[in-house]
């Protein structure tokens, strides 16, 4: 698809897509008009946030991909634990480290002439880089993604036996994160310098991030969000465009409380349901490999043994086998529908653009049930 900076139909609101071809329920699956930069920072309490942003194609032509390693997420003093040992030493990413981040906002579609901000929470056992393959997604298509470590509940935590999962305070990593964000927006000559606009800013998170993005929904400089798979939380009081997609075969979050969390929420909102989907079709654990073998088959001998790393070992490997479907068949649609949501709940695009009934059959391999109500 042809991108440029065309009128769409809500009036002020740009879109990066054609003119003469309307979007789809498959135009955001594709690598948007930016490559997507990805950059490391130190919060003030001390957590680390990673963030994703939009690149110049041109910029990072010869580059090679970023390559994360699982075990940055865990501090030194836990260097010695056995645990750590099946852990990959990287994995690969579609995004730059580092990259200069692009100073052209037209494509973003946003009128501010600025680039939208997305927070990302992550999931209980997990870390920030979690979602790579839908946060990388985001930058190309404009966003600025930041995703704040949750020491309470992160992977660290939970392999050192320390975590509180009641603990996840949803509207203080809000608030750091973006006060954080704006003072690198105020930073003359840094990376963000006035380049992001915060009258446009979304949510998404997974599981235990999931319903904190629910409750971060209640505010009200969150105009849109995107739960997946979450956990139930504290729903927003007035009306908020948000999304819920869940997998149908999922045994960490049972599909049954979600339709609850789902029937709490208000309108306008939309849900997705993976057919024959795990916990983890929204993360990277299921393509992971250490060395010759998947990670997940390494951790699969140790789920349910005793400890927080049987209990890891639980959560990581649900979805990531037969007969779940491949979450990587299952990527496209997740990043269309996380686009468009955040598109569309920022603004950004004429409302439902991206989503209709066809977008539970449109890409192969995955099959799932689309609703909504206004």
């Amino acid at each position: 698809m042809a991108l440029v900076g065309a009128a769409c139909s809500s009036g002020s609101a740009t879109s990066t897509t054609s003119a003469t071809a309307p979007v789809t329920v498959d135009s955001f699956s594709v690598p948007g008009p930016y490559a997507a930069g990805t950059a490391r920072y130190t919060l003030p309490s001390g957590d680390q946030l990673q963030v994703w942003y939009p690149v110049d194609k041109a910029a990072v032509k010869g580059m090679s991909t970023y390559t994360y390693q699982i075990k940055s997420w865990v501090p030194a003093s836990l260097a010695d634990n056995p645990a750590l040992a099946s852990l990959p030493d990287t994995v690969p990413t579609s995004s730059y480290l580092d990259a200069p981040i692009s100073h052209d906002t037209s494509a973003s579609g946003d009128t501010s002439h600025a680039f939208p901000i997305v927070i990302f929470a992550h999931g209980y056992g997990s870390y920030p880089e979690q979602s790579s393959f839908l946060t990388d997604h985001l930058a190309t298509w404009g966003f600025v993604v930041a995703a704040p470590d949750e020491q309470t509940t992160d992977l660290a935590s939970v392999i050192s036996g320390s975590s509180a999962p009641g603990s996840n305070d949803a509207a203080a990593a809000l608030g750091e994160t973006l006060s954080f964000l704006k003072t690198q927006d105020a930073t003359s000559g840094g990376r963000l310098d006035h380049l992001l606009d915060f009258t446009k800013v979304g949510a998404v998170g997974h599981s235990l991030g999931g319903g904190a993005t629910i409750t971060l929904a209640g505010n009200p400089v969150v105009k849109t969000y995107a739960a997946l798979a979450p956990v139930p939380g504290t729903p927003p009081t007035g009306h908020k465009p948000g999304l819920v997609m869940y997998g149908s075969s999922d045994m960490i979050v049972a599909p049954a409380s979600v339709q609850k969390t789902y029937a709490s929420l208000p309108t306008p909102k939309r849900l997705i349901v993976i057919k024959d989907a795990g916990h983890n079709v929204f993360d990277d654990i299921c393509t992971i490999h250490s060395g010759s073998e998947r990670l997940v088959a390494i951790l699969k001998a140790s789920a349910g043994s005793p400890g927080g790393f049987g209990a890891l070992a639980t959560l990581a490997t649900d979805g990531c086998f037969p007969p779940d479907v491949d979450p990587v068949n299952a990527f496209p649609l997740i990043d269309q529908a996380v686009t468009a949501q955040m598109r569309d709940g920022l603004g950004i695009d004429s409302p439902s653009a991206g989503f209709g009934p066809g977008i539970g059959t449109a890409f192969p391999g995955v099959s799932a049930s689309y609703s909504s109500t206004t």
